[in-house]
């Protein structure tokens, strides 16, 4: 805006001094009070002429001795009087010019005044107190200014090359019109007209007056200062400056922002699923920090087309256990401090990079880094968990990835939880919130009541004034005051006060149920107690075999067989398993292991795996290989699922071919829908979801800790027949709260969703919103419950 003020400025000053000159070769003919003036004038000049002509006759030696008589003077005939112009061509371009001038001149004079007495004060009271209100410890305020300004600069480009020009040229002509309506009493706008000549020329009039030479100096001195600083100051200074922000050598002066320590396949959607979230304590800074140059981070974040959506991403290179490099990101000043672990590294070398940043934040000062935030850790390793949370247990929040193992078992023995995962971990779908009990108004009733008191939230647990997270809590749990209701809503406006009375008559409901369905205990016939056979493929030490194996020791019947497909060796296989129940301290004696070594170029061959005798197997888990990247590893899933589904159709068994399959990407996950399995997991998005939301609230720890645990709840599906006494027809059509009365009344667990038959397939529901809307029940439909193991 200010350049195109100097451009019109000058076009208006360059139109007034053409108008001038036109207006002047114009008023010989066109001015008729100087009619006469410039007919006189000509008639001076033509004596003069005429004399010059007989001086200069006289003069020469050829004509000395003729003399001639003195020739008659020759009055010239007087000019004709020029027509009157038409009225429409008398506009006087000349006051046109300079008015445009004069105004575009003020306007110019107006915006440098107001820059250095408004805007740039302004700007700097407000930095200061944006320095103050994050309340920045161990930073001074002029590293603020700078970091600010470096980020300014790097961010903006070209831009703030432009606006720095457009700055500077702004100054030179409000101080130098300034100076020259105070020495020379003269209009500022002439002044600034001869000031940008001279700016722009670097040439002082010889002709001009002292004063008018010395502002046109010192103009010029200026303007070469200002050219110095542009080509010189601007080139070796921000550059330097650019350069340190490109290499990640200049401090983070931030407050409540995020710090990821460590990068990897997973930062894309670890950073997609913060930008999703839409809480009020979510950061817009985000910093990561990763042990590799800072432009190799940009670049591999650049390439994975992330939607950071309106966060602002900075990235720094330095080591996560050093605590110089720890300061120049401001995890001190942080609210949350993210340990991903690393895919690249074995379970055992990751962790140990957990390990010693959690050391080093640890031991600074008296509580530890950051000094008002929390941090959320990754463990590769179950076992590692407890100590890692000990560290530091009330700023510490741990996550292990070899939970997944067990979900994944979970899912082939209940089709459908992966789904349901889905839609509960993460911030796209309904999620867990706290609200307290005595704001709610819900003091003094017991947990089985909650549900009826909220028609848009599944009450699921409860934090007490001791912080105990309880995950559906015993039926008979009596609220107290100073206790924190856990909820599953699709966001925070859904908890509100309850209102004078319940949305569903749960006493009412229950005396009427109980005259014509007596009251029993949940029944089932789980079938736990049938020894299964199951294939591992692609098994590694850094995936979730180890989880799954596990999983199903946990599960399985005693008898179990797990067959181990690999292209590592055997005794490699081998030493992995040992080296994982050492760590655990428990043996495998439900199941027993059996290894199928193949080369890795054969994985996928169709001869190797009818070698396996795939329709034997009771569940089949197809891992990612993700050694060589995520789209190779989705590469060879979806090649080894089209040879197994082939297979099992040549076969000519009744089993249905369905396994469990873990993916990578998006990509890998539409191919296999259009091969028609849908019993997926993305480990590593899921992981990157549940790292993210326990990043912005700590709730999610509590809930998913439990969930994930081998001795707290876990997420099942059950029929609705097994709440209901034997021999006893299904309803034709029920509410969702009706359903939750049901369930509360016959088991120790709490319904958070229900199926929906569409066809062939199942879509589930968390959560619906109309509780009291009848729907039709099927004997296929099924309830999602959370349920005490």
């Amino acid at each position: 805006m200010m350049i195109l003020l100097l451009s019109l400025w000058t076009a208006a000053a360059a139109l007034g001094a053409v108008s001038e000159n036109h207006g002047y070769e114009r008023s010989t003919h066109l001015a008729p009070e100087h009619a006469d003036d410039f007919k006189n004038q000509v008639h001076s000049l033509l004596r003069g002429g005429q004399q010059a002509s007989s001086l200069a006759a006289a003069s020469s030696p050829a004509a000395a001795p003729a003399a001639s008589p003195a020739a008659p003077v020759v009055e010239p005939e007087p000019l004709p009087k020029p027509a009157p112009e038409p009225a429409a061509r008398r506009l006087n371009w000349s006051a046109v010019g300079k008015n445009m001038r004069v105004a575009l001149g003020y306007s110019i004079l107006l915006a440098g005044y107001y820059m250095w007495i408004v805007w740039l004060p302004c700007l700097y009271c407000s930095e200061k107190k944006k320095y103050e209100d994050e309340k920045i410890e161990g930073r001074s305020f002029d590293m603020y200014l700078s970091y600010r300004f470096n980020y300014w600069l790097s961010s903006n480009g070209t831009g703030a090359m432009f606006q720095l020009l457009g700055m500077g040229l702004l100054t030179v002509l409000t101080l130098n019109s300034s100076i020259w309506w105070l020495l020379k009493r003269e209009s500022p706008v002439t002044g600034m007209w001869f000031v940008s000549c001279w700016v722009s020329a670097s040439a002082v009039d010889p002709t001009s007056s002292a004063s008018s030479g010395f502002i046109g100096m010192i103009s010029t001195v200026l303007g070469l200062v200002l050219l110095a600083v542009l080509l010189t100051t601007v080139a070796d200074f921000f550059t330097q400056k650019i350069q340190a922000a490109k290499e990640g050598r200049d401090p983070i002066v931030e407050g409540g922002h995020m710090v990821v320590l460590g990068h990897s396949a997973q930062s894309k959607q670890l950073l997609e699923e913060v930008a999703l979230c839409e809480a009020d304590s979510k950061p817009t800074t985000v910093v990561i920090m990763a042990n590799m140059p800072k432009d190799q981070i940009e670049y591999e974040i650049s390439g994975m087309n992330v939607d950071l959506k309106d966060i602002k991403l900075i990235c720094r290179s330095g080591s996560a256990g050093c605590v110089e490099d720890l300061w120049q990101v401001g995890a001190d000043v942080a609210s949350r401090i993210v340990i991903p672990d690393d895919p690249a590294l074995s379970k055992d070398e990751s962790d140990a990079i957990t390990f010693g940043a959690l050391l080093t934040l640890k031991g600074q000062g008296d509580e530890g880094w950051p000094l008002n935030g929390y941090i959320t850790a990754q463990a590769c390793l179950e076992a590692n968990l407890p100590q890692m949370t000990e560290m530091n247990p009330s700023k510490t929040f741990v996550l292990s990835s070899e939970t997944l193992g067990k979900l994944m078992v979970q899912s082939l023995f209940d089709q459908g939880l992966c789904s349901i995962f889905e839609q509960l971990i993460g911030f796209s779908g309904d999620e867990f919130y706290t609200a307290a009990a005595e704001d709610l108004g819900i003091t003094d009733k017991t947990f089985i009541e909650l549900p009826s008191w909220f028609p848009r939230i599944v009450p699921v647990g409860v934090i007490t004034a001791e912080g105990e997270f309880l995950v559906n809590p015993d039926r008979a749990y009596v609220m107290q005051p100073e206790d924190k209701l856990i909820c599953l809503a699709d966001d925070d406006d859904a908890l509100k006060p309850i209102e004078d009375k319940p949305f569903f008559d749960w006493a009412s409901w229950n005396d009427k149920v109980a005259l014509t369905i007596p009251q029993v205990e949940f029944h089932e016939d789980s079938g736990d107690d049938v020894p299964i056979k199951a294939l591992i493929c692609n098994f590694s030490e850094r995936g979730a075999g180890i989880g799954i194996l596990f999983a199903l020791e946990e599960l399985a019947a005693e008898g179990s067989e797990a067959e181990i497909y690999s292209s590592l060796a055997e005794d490699e296989v081998k030493e992995i398993l040992f080296n994982a129940q050492a760590r655990a301290e428990q043996k495998f004696e439900k199941i027993s292991i059996k290894v199928h070594a193949t080369p890795a170029a054969h994985m996928t061959s169709a001869y190797r795996l009818k070698a396996l005798e795939l329709e034997t197997f009771d569940h089949i888990y197809l891992l990612a290989d993700a050694s060589q990247g995520v789209q190779k590893a989705d590469e060879m899933t979806v090649a080894t699922c089209l040879q197994m589904q082939n297979i099992f159709k040549q076969s000519g068994t009744d089993k249905v071919f369905s396994p469990m399959v873990e993916i990578c990407t998006t990509t890998g996950d539409a191919q296999l829908v259009q091969m028609g399995m849908t019993n997926t997991l993305n480990t590593t998005l899921t992981m990157s979801r549940a790292l993210a939301m326990v990043a912005i609230d700590t709730v999610a720890h509590g809930v998913l800790s439990d969930l994930f645990s081998s001795n707290g709840n876990a997420m099942d599906i059950k029929q609705l027949e097994g709440f209901l006494p034997e021999d006893t027809k299904l309803p034709d059509e029920i509410t969702f709260a009706e359903a939750a009365a049901i369930v509360t009344r016959a088991a120790q667990m709490v319904l958070v969703g229900w199926s929906v038959c569409t066809g062939d397939e199942k879509e589930w529901i968390i959560n619906p919103k109309d509780k009291t809307e009848s729907r039709p029940w099927t004997p296929e439909d099924r309830l999602v419950v959370i349920k005490d193991i």
